[in-house]
């Protein structure tokens, strides 16, 4: 138990009457804040000997040893003389260096609850009912276009780190998903259609790689856009050899340029 030294009589304190003579045999009554109820002193800052309740004082008006009173605990002192005639009442006395002293509920700072249950709320929940509510999210889906940043002006969409690949055994004509990926076509006399800008709008920029594993050679083929061949000024259909590979750069809303070894 934590005691603390009363500020009334804790140390060597002389009383002395109503006509300033020592209060001989005067008696110190100890009580509850604001209560007849006697509330404890100690004799010692250890806590274990309490005082007899009144104190006694000695022909000198004073007390034999300390008074240390309960921490956190308001007491009420009233004096009296040795016939029990009322000399003085002190009330809601603290321990010195006593915080709770200073202390101001916190519920009259702000006229609201100090407890969750003062605010309807309850510790009441289950293990399985915790886990239900505050179990992880699952990962979310995005919508619209992730992008990253880049020591250009803008930053460009988020890709891959390697080049995915899409396998496809019959003719094939791009689609949105295909970009960043590598398209890999194998079957016989086969055809890799670049659809018109009306139709897919692909970012300029965008990448695609084709590669023909087939015995066969494979056509490249565009709609109503430009395809033209780097390093010239042929446009139209290429033509993609057995286990060549090619890139496909749309450089201009309408512009695409293919590039690789084995394009015709």
């Amino acid at each position: 138990m934590t005691v603390f030294l009363s500020p009334l009589a804790g140390a060597g304190q002389q009383f002395l009457d109503n006509s300033g003579n020592p209060l001989t045999g005067g008696l110190l009554y100890t009580y509850a804040a604001g209560t007849t109820t006697p509330q404890t002193t100690y004799t010692t800052i250890n806590g274990t000997t309490a005082h007899a309740n009144p104190i006694v004082l000695d022909a000198a008006g004073r007390l034999e040893s300390e008074v240390w009173l309960t921490g956190e605990v308001a007491y009420k002192m009233i004096l009296r003389d040795s016939a029990g005639g009322l000399l003085g009442t002190y009330d809601d006395i603290y321990g010195i260096n006593d915080v709770s002293a200073t202390g101001v509920p916190w519920a009259e700072v702000t006229g609201t609850p100090t407890t969750l249950a003062g605010y309807g709320i309850t510790n009441a929940i289950t293990a399985a009912t915790a886990a239900a509510t505050y179990a992880p999210i699952a990962s979310p889906t995005f919508t619209g276009t992730v992008t990253i940043p880049d020591s250009a002006a803008a930053p460009f969409t988020a890709g891959f780190l390697d080049v995915p690949q899409s396998l496809k055994t019959a003719n094939h004509q791009l689609v949105l998903a295909d970009r960043g990926k590598s398209v890999v076509m194998n079957g016989t006399t086969l055809t890799l259609t670049i659809p018109a800008n009306a139709s897919v709008a692909f970012p300029i920029g965008t990448a695609i790689v084709v590669i023909n594993v087939n015995a066969s050679s494979l056509s490249v083929a565009i709609t109503t856009d430009t395809l033209t061949l780097v390093n010239s000024t042929t446009t139209g259909t290429r033509t993609l050899a057995r286990n060549a590979m090619a890139t496909l750069i749309k450089v201009g809303a309408t512009s695409w340029i293919i590039a690789g070894l084995g394009v015709t």
